[in-house]
């Protein structure tokens, strides 16, 4: 999500740190020299560029991360005994705990002397690119823990009574057949998605065609009906992903229908900040599919990207985002269930598997088993800079504009956590699954309401995890009445 400058010259493997300056060698330089390791430097060139500009696929993207693997195995860190001081050294970093991605390509050819000046001069221009991107990243993580209050107004996790009031207040409206989810429109995130001081956002909203409508003229009444409510430029459907092609804008009429292969269509959303016109927008959107035959199947996804631009390169920040996520996966596949879905179930993880997260955390960006199909999909995060930004995939499709706006809000508390906290504590894993589990060995029936201690234990989870990511009353009450529309999910 975002836009982001695109610099014309050479790009180098740097790495920045708090309080390091990294400058470009100003000696001429005998990079590796061999036919082999030029070759390897040159493919390393060749996908870093592809990885950079996002034209890279899945494939490419991991040799492209083996390859730089290999280089580092073979050519040593900064400080090593066989490189102290090498050039490698030099554009690769001093932090092995830091790890800038694949934009920061490696020279090809330093055949001249003038050619040698020019290239260490674009090296340097990179190295002050890079060392300003960490200075703003590190001073908008200093500011997130500063805007976060020591004391809650309301703690689900010390207080167990304003959850069960909020709890019961869900379950009284569902009861009485009014809109169970709140959904709002002025500061609905409070700050998490702000244009300034907050991150961009954006959604993915899959759908189908109801049985007996004709599916190609409501996609075409659709797409006319988007066009002429001022959210799209057109209104035809156009091909998949020719957002991401055309290049992402946060312009309001810039909501794209696409083709998907899996289902009907997909919505794609421009660049969203927590305003009232994208949350009017959204509704708009929701209201056109659903009025001309469109519904959320048991098949369709939601995707929501999060803008991610104050990680940087920091394996620490991606480390407590994957972590956090460890630690609450079975209250969030519960939460991603469609509340309209048939049987209470999610759509299954076949387009969102749960991610590999080691309780120990990661000593490098590269080792993030992280990539389209998977819950959380980082793989646009690890470039790092102004259009950084991952995707959490785990959520079902829906068309209710207040279950959408919950879980864009579940995921920018997420996102926003990883940088807030200053520490890593790794904690025990809560698979998907866990809680349908911890019943079944109880011998409680999984449509038995609990009370009492069970309740209390078996709610938790998600009690922690809200206090965690937000801090207002109200989205906490939010995110409990989806809860109270969702259930525990299998394996």
């Amino acid at each position: 999500m975002g836009s982001g400058s695109r610099i014309d010259h050479q790009h180098h493997l740097v790495a920045t740190t708090a309080g390091t300056t990294i400058t470009a060698p100003d000696e001429d330089i005998d990079v590796l020299g061999g036919l082999e390791q030029q070759q390897l430097i040159g493919e390393v060139l060749r996908l870093g560029t592809r990885v950079s500009e996002n034209t890279a696929t899945d494939e490419e993207t991991a040799e492209f991360y083996q390859l730089r693997q290999r280089l580092q195995d073979e050519f040593g860190r900064p400080g090593s005994e066989d490189h102290p001081d090498g050039p490698i050294a030099q554009l690769w970093g001093t932090d092995p705990a830091v790890s800038v991605p694949g934009q920061r390509g490696l020279p090809t050819d330093w055949s001249s002397a003038d050619d040698r000046a020019v290239q260490r001069a674009a090296a340097q221009q990179v190295l002050d690119e890079v060392a300003a991107e960490h200075q703003a990243a590190t001073a908008l993580q200093e500011q997130a823990r500063e805007q976060w209050p020591e004391n809650e107004a309301v703690s689900y996790t010390d207080d167990f009574d304003a959850f069960q009031r909020d709890y019961e207040a869900a379950r009284e409206r569902a009861e009485r057949g009014e809109q169970v989810v709140p959904y709002m429109t002025e500061n609905a995130t409070g700050g998490l998605g702000a244009r300034e001081g907050g991150r961009g956002f954006g959604v993915e909203i899959e759908f189908d065609i109801q049985p007996g409508v004709d599916r190609r003229q409501a996609i075409q009444n659709i797409g006319r009906e988007l066009r002429d409510a001022g959210l799209s430029r057109t209104a035809r459907q156009h091909g998949y992903h020719s957002q991401l092609e055309a290049g992402y804008t946060d312009e309001p009429n810039a909501w794209r229908l696409e083709q998907d292969c899996t289902v009907a269509g997909e919505l794609v959303s421009p660049i969203l900040y927590d305003e009232p016109q994208s949350w009017q927008n959204l509704a708009t959107a929701c209201e056109i599919i659903e009025r001309n035959g469109g519904r959320a199947s048991f098949g369709t996804g939601g995707h929501v990207h999060v803008g991610m631009h104050d990680y940087d390169h920091d394996v620490a920040n991606h480390t407590r985002l994957m972590q956090t996520y460890a630690a609450h996966e079975d209250v969030l596949y519960r939460l991603a269930q469609n509340p309209a879905s048939e049987g209470n179930q999610h759509r299954g993880t076949r387009w969102c598997r749960p991610n590999p997260v080691p309780s120990q955390g990661y000593t490098a960006i590269s080792q993030i088993e992280s990539y389209h199909g998977m819950a959380v999909n980082l793989s646009g995060a690890r470039r790092g800079g102004e259009s950084a930004h991952g995707e959490f995939r785990l959520w079902d499709g829906s068309l209710n504009p207040s279950v959408i706006q919950t879980q864009v809000k579940l995921s920018l508390g997420m996102a926003a956590a990883a940088v807030r906290d200053d520490t890593t504590v790794p904690g025990t894993r809560m698979q998907l699954g866990s809680h349908r589990e911890q019943r079944r060995q109880a011998g409680v029936g999984q449509r038995r309401r609990l009370s009492g201690d069970d309740w209390r234990t078996t709610t938790a989870n998600f009690r922690q995890m809200v206090d965690s990511l937000f801090q207002r009353p109200e989205d906490k009450a939010q995110a409990t009445a989806l809860f109270q529309q969702t259930r525990w999910q299998r394996h």
